[in-house]
């Protein structure tokens, strides 16, 4: 009986088809745009690094209470719950059984109308087993598959994780910036108001005419409604980022309080070589597991053109009378193996099989794919990160003449040496100057964000959100 049992153990252990090989993506030694980029990987929490209280707050907020990331996490929950299911049919199942039937036979077959039946009950108890030997790695397979499913989901809540983030630092950013054109706004519209009256008290005096008055008044109207849009602009992004915590915006307004200061650019990113994408995207790497999971499944189709082994057996009572139902002349008993296997769906499955095997090259493609978008999307940030902050340097010097433009405007019309347009057309140049300064410091910030979410940075902190350690994550696997 032991070797029995051995025998039946080791033929479970078989499995037919090929086994998953992790994909070699061909990856370049270094980005393209990374001369004198810090080649070192960047910290699991980023967003500190842009020294920002109210944004470490926020992001804090957004691990708690966000929708989508807690739906992603019970994504993970019911994947888990799947590979319990698998694994479950590779033990034997018992069911209980209990019956009554009360049956009178038909006087319509031979002999039935000479010598009628009585009709007779019959009362049953028992239990049924079943076991599955997975003989060629039918159960085994689909177990691989669910496993990857599984890997799948969480790479997918990391990734949910990973973007949560990112959009929270980027909404904040540009929450941040348009805050800041507003007080270069205002600052403007104080500085004309001033003006608009230095010139009512010049044309009072005779000194200037009522054409500069006009002119004046009408670049006051233009600025002020410049200010409903940019207001407008400043809800959309609160709102965006009540969305984002899982709170309503009444709720979000009470959170930020603007110092007039945009969160400040970390100098330097660090951003690793291209292989480490394959490691830290969890787009990629869910992409990873995908192929694993086709691979599994084209395993498993292949499977099918073996046969099936199982063991069943059954025990229990059988009486007509409930009185004698557990007496020794009662009990029943069955037990043996069966064995089924195809034999005229042979092409039926080979197609399964073809079938399998193509969406497996597919899933192989959608994972070079995964890298090389990925691979583009760090490009495309580092070009960023580096001509915002030439645009940044250009705008700062393109304001300091602007404002010396105004100065010396000013000086002119003051002695009396010019008129008042020269000096309406600077003003409006400062503040054109001033508004695309605050434009592009803020695209600066925003293009370190864009490249922090590019290389895939933020997931790893996944063991300190309480939405995915509710649903027992599994470690990060490298």
């Amino acid at each position: 009986m032991k070797r029995v049992a051995g025998l039946l153990l080791f033929l479970s252990a078989c499995k037919v088809g090929p086994d998953y090989v992790p994909p070699q993506v061909e990856a370049p030694q270094s980005f393209s745009q990374s001369a004198g980029a810090d080649l070192a990987e960047a910290d699991a929490r980023w967003w500190k690094s842009f020294s920002d209280p109210v944004l470490d707050e926020l992001v804090e907020a957004a691990l708690t209470r966000n929708r989508d990331l807690l739906a992603a996490a019970q994504r993970v929950r019911e994947a888990r719950a799947v590979i319990d299911i698998e694994g479950d049919k590779n033990y034997p199942t018992v069911d209980g059984r209990a019956g009554y039937v009360r049956r009178k036979p038909s006087t319509a077959v031979a002999g039935g109308q000479f010598l009628p039946p009585d009709p007779a009950s019959v009362h049953t108890v028992g239990f049924d087993a079943r076991w599955e030997i997975d003989l060629f790695g039918h159960n085994a397979r689909a177990i691989e598959a669910v496993e990857a499913g599984y890997g799948s989901a969480l790479e997918d809540a990391r990734g949910v994780l990973q973007r949560l983030v990112a959009e929270v630092a980027r909404n904040y950013v540009e929450l941040r910036g348009v805050e800041r054109e507003l007080v270069v706004l205002r600052e403007s519209l104080a500085a004309q108001e001033d003006a608009a009256e230095l010139v009512g008290t010049r044309v009072d005096a005779g000194i200037a005419t009522e054409l500069d008055a006009a002119r004046i008044a009408g670049m006051l109207a233009t600025t002020r409604s410049q200010v409903p849009a940019l207001e407008r602009t400043r809800a959309a992004r609160v709102h965006a980022l009540a969305v984002l915590l899982g709170e309503f915006p009444a709720e979000c307004n009470t959170r930020i309080s603007f110092d007039g200061k945009l969160p400040v650019a970390p100098v330097g990113v660090p951003i690793g070589s291209p292989v480490d994408l394959l490691r830290r995207r969890p787009d990629v790497r869910r992409t990873e597991r995908e192929l694993a999971r086709a691979a599994a499944m084209t395993a498993g189709a292949t499977a099918e053109l073996y046969p099936r082994l199982s063991i069943g057996a059954l025990f229990g009572w059988e009486s007509q009378y409930i009185d004698d139902m557990f007496s020794n002349p009662s009990r029943s008993f069955s037990v043996g193996p069966s064995m089924t296997g195809p034999i005229f769906r042979r092409r039926i499955i080979e197609a399964g099989i073809e079938v399998r095997t193509s969406q497996q090259e597919q899933a192989l493609l959608a994972h070079e794919q995964a890298f090389v978008g990925a691979m583009r999307d760090v490009e495309d940030a580092l070009v960023a990160v580096g001509r915002t902050a030439q645009r940044v340097v250009a705008l700062e010097e393109a304001l300091r003449a602007e404002r010396r433009a105004h100065e010396l405007a000013t000086e002119l019309y003051e002695a009396g040496l010019s008129d008042y347009l020269t000096v309406l057309d600077v003003q409006r140049s400062v503040l054109a100057a001033e508004s695309e300064l605050a434009r592009g410091r803020t695209d600066r910030v925003v293009a370190s964000v864009a490249l922090y979410k590019a290389l895939g940075g933020g997931w790893e902190i996944e063991a300190e959100v309480p939405a995915l350690t509710q649903v027992g994550i599994a470690p990060a696997s490298n």
